[in-house]
């Protein structure tokens, strides 16, 4: 479970919203994901996929700090996919 902080992903996710990520299977462009970066964890949106790592940005272009700023995420720092909003209005994620 993950639980979002911050503004970079509304409209799609709100801060305190709880989230089921699934841990196995691939991650495909457009899935939002949780990975590790700077001793913490974060959720945003994959928008490209490199050998090298992904390139994720969040929903909100006016405060998100992503990959714009600190470039690829390493594959080894990707937690997950984001399935499912557990709390407070449960239901598949659209992405």
């Amino acid at each position: 479970m993950a639980v979002v902080s911050g503004l970079s992903m509304i409209p799609t996710l709100a801060p305190d919203e709880r989230l089921l990520v699934r841990t196995d299977g691939p991650i495909v462009i457009g899935d939002i994901v949780v990975f590790e970066r700077a001793g913490q964890f974060e959720v945003k949106r994959i928008l490209r996929i490199e050998a090298e790592g992904i390139f994720a940005q969040g929903d909100n272009d006016l405060v998100s700090t992503d990959s714009r700023t600190y470039g690829l995420i390493p594959h080894e720092n990707v937690i997950g996919v984001a399935t499912y909003r557990l709390w407070p209005k449960p239901g598949l994620i659209k992405g």
